[in-house]
């Protein structure tokens, strides 16, 4: 599995302004071959920050993801993103912390 966690700082009031097209966007990746989850969520101490968390089966569903951003990118094209990081791991299942 590869788990993919970054985030994204953007001006003042673009997530909410974003914030239609970008849940179309994640309707849309979730259906993708190999997507296990794909999730944007707004820090709760910070709105202007939006972290970045999905999960995909292998590396290559990761690499066909990545190979389609277009759409992404013509949605935030003109949006004040001053930093964004987005890092893919390798991961395995190790134990359950919390919950059944």
């Amino acid at each position: 599995m590869i788990i993919v966690k970054g985030e994204a700082r953007f001006g003042e009031g673009e997530i909410e302004r974003l914030r239609e097209p970008l849940n179309a966007w994640i309707e849309e990746v979730r259906q993708r071959d190999g997507c296990l989850s794909y999730c944007y969520s707004v820090d709760m101490g910070d709105p202007n920050v939006l972290h970045i968390s999905h999960s995909w089966r292998d590396e290559a569903a990761i690499d066909a993801h990545m190979a389609e951003l277009g759409p992404l990118m013509q949605v935030i094209a003109g949006a004040e993103m001053p930093a964004l990081l987005a890092n893919a791991y390798e991961a395995r299942f190790l134990k359950t912390l919390m919950g059944e």
